[in-house]
């Protein structure tokens, strides 16, 4: 063979070791890409992260069943076992929930301004509430003049239910249910607490006044297996519903929505608990309720429906 030929082969088997390979890295390339895509989806196709038209993160919560309420009023260790105070999440029960997003912070002063700042503009007729003028509704928050309130990374608070409202349909979303809120933040821990486990965590949450205000959000680490922030204390947050003490004798057991009414006092709910109050006195399953006015510990944060 002559030298020649013996150049073309060599340069020949070069080739094709090189064409193997350059197609094995492609490939491996490519089984990755894909691995990584469907980390970022659920098993469904679902994104697991969307970035809601406020900026606000928000994370899928999926589908499925949970154990709603408190096994608490009847524990040895709490210290107002038997007076009752707990009897509103009672009995325990199991609900299933449709999948739907959640905002991984609770509404900023920032972000609620921008809301103000577009009412202003607003056409009398864009439906909003039961009132004429949106902006008479859509007031400034109680404290916006107050610097432990006012600050722009802190949630926003004292505002009226109908703003919490109207603010998430601005921005696409709505107030989540109550039983939302729950199933949001008791993650995958059945039967516990607090979102992440049974017992409290002054390194987990802002409350008890050991900060004496509302922090920034996002100042505590992430609570549980979704991410969320600050479902524990800092603020209480509004839900959808309409309160009533004895709603889970009878609750629905898929995808309920609260009460035909709040009663008397038309009182809302709110969960979260907030800054000022004690250990006892919240966890995934605590139930605050107030009337749609201005209240000074409670905010809120943002719920979407997932497309079906």
């Amino acid at each position: 063979m002559t030298m020649k030929c013996k150049n073309i082969l060599t340069i020949s088997l070069c080739l094709s070791i090189f064409l193997f390979f350059s197609i094995f890295l492609m490939t491996a390339r490519s089984a990755d890409e894909g691995t990584e895509s469907q980390d970022e989806s659920s098993k469904e196709g679902i994104p697991k992260r969307i970035i809601g038209k406020d900026g606000t993160p928000m994370v899928l919560i999926p589908a499925g069943e949970f154990q709603m309420g408190n096994r608490w009023e009847d524990a040895a260790e709490n210290p107002n076992r038997g007076k009752g105070y707990f009897k509103d999440q009672q009995p325990v029960h199991t609900l299933y929930v449709n999948a739907f997003y959640m905002d991984i912070y609770e509404v900023t002063n920032a972000q609620y301004q921008k809301f103000l700042e577009a009412a202003k503009d607003w056409d009398h007729n864009w439906e909003l509430s039961r009132y004429d003028k949106p902006y008479e509704v859509h007031k400034p928050a109680e404290f916006f003049d107050k610097s432990e309130y006012n600050q722009p990374n802190q949630p926003v608070v004292g505002l009226a239910w109908k703003s919490a409202r109207d603010y998430c349909k601005w921005v696409g979303k709505r107030l989540p249910t109550e039983a939302e809120w729950e199933k949001a933040a008791r993650g995958d821990l059945e039967g516990k607490r607090y979102p992440w486990g049974g017992s409290i965590n002054p390194e987990r949450a802002n409350y008890g006044h050991n900060i004496g205000k509302a922090t920034p959000v996002g100042s505590y680490p992430p609570e549980n297996n979704y991410g969320l922030h600050d479902m524990m204390g800092n603020v209480s947050e509004w839900c959808a519903d309409w309160y009533s003490p004895d709603y889970y004798q009878n609750s629905p057991k898929r995808n309920p929505t609260g009460a035909a009414s709040g009663g008397p006092g038309e009182f809302r709910v709110a969960r979260g608990g907030h800054y000022g109050l004690g250990a006892e006195w919240f966890s995934c399953a605590s139930r605050r309720f107030s009337s749609e006015g201005v209240q000074t510990n409670f905010g809120f944060r943002c719920a979407k429906s997932v497309p079906r």
